[in-house]
């Protein structure tokens, strides 16, 4: 029986602007009145995780990918690419001289060495500076990690990528992070099976949970790889689609 839904933000519970229609808010807080879990699972930060409509703020989030887990807002569980491997990694890819920005997750702060627009960061035009920390993961565009990785030979063990071409985005993680593992984590924290979670997802950081979730949801938008192992296919993140499935559970 399924008693906790996770959910995905981007493309998934957030409609193309942004927002989480009326509908889904609505299906979300009957879930929880019936003494059901809601979680979020997201790629983003816990600065970014919490620009949700109130209503949900409370809920436990897994972030970075499922890197670090929220519950009452305080930290549960966090996996981390050690210091000295993080600066191997950014001094790998500064030498290899990629044109675009390189960015350090680290602490909630994102460190870039270019001024970009589209995150709020702080600027550090020489990275070495900052990768003196362990880190949450490593960004940079793919055709940039691409044109680097050709030119060493393999990354520490410590680390693997997580590349997504949805978003031109590769992310450098922490070996055995995943969203996947991090639910694992705080579904054996409540007492309950993987069995029991319906998983939503679109990118490719969704494919393992809703692979190993009791039912695993695709939406409509989501990359072939999530449909592939997705129990069911929903409508798109602008047509309500994790509202509908959750509707059909809340009916038994």
């Amino acid at each position: 029986m399924i008693s906790v839904v996770a959910v995905d933000l981007d493309e998934t519970l957030l409609r193309s602007d942004g927002s989480v229609s009326p509908r889904t808010l609505t299906t979300l807080a009957a879930w929880e009145a019936a003494g059901q879990r809601l979680v979020i699972a997201t790629g983003r930060p816990p600065r970014s995780a919490r620009r949700i409509p109130e209503a949900l703020l409370h809920l436990p989030c897994v972030c970075y990918n499922g890197a670090a887990v929220y519950l009452h807002g305080a930290p549960i569980y966090a996996r981390t690419i050690p210091a000295h491997d993080t600066l191997f990694i950014v001094e790998q890819l500064l030498e290899a001289q990629v044109p675009g920005w390189i960015g350090i997750e680290i602490e909630d702060v994102l460190y870039i060495n270019r001024r970009i627009e589209k995150w709020p960061h702080q600027y550090t035009p020489d990275l070495r500076e900052a990768a003196t920390r362990p880190a949450a993961k490593i960004l940079l565009s793919m055709e940039d990690y691409q044109a680097a990785s050709a030119t060493f030979a393999a990354w520490p063990p410590s680390a693997r990528a997580l590349l997504s071409e949805k978003y031109n985005l590769a992310q450098i993680m922490p070996s055995g992070s995943s969203k996947a593992t991090a639910l694992r984590h705080l579904m054996e924290l409540w007492g309950l099976a993987m069995e029991e979670m319906a998983a939503f997802g679109d990118d490719v950081n969704d494919v393992e949970m809703v692979a190993e979730a009791g039912l695993g949801v695709a939406m409509d938008n989501a990359v072939a790889e999530v449909k592939a192992v997705a129990d069911r296919i929903t409508a798109s993140n602008d047509e309500d689609g994790v509202a509908l499935v959750v509707e059909e559970l809340l009916r038994g």
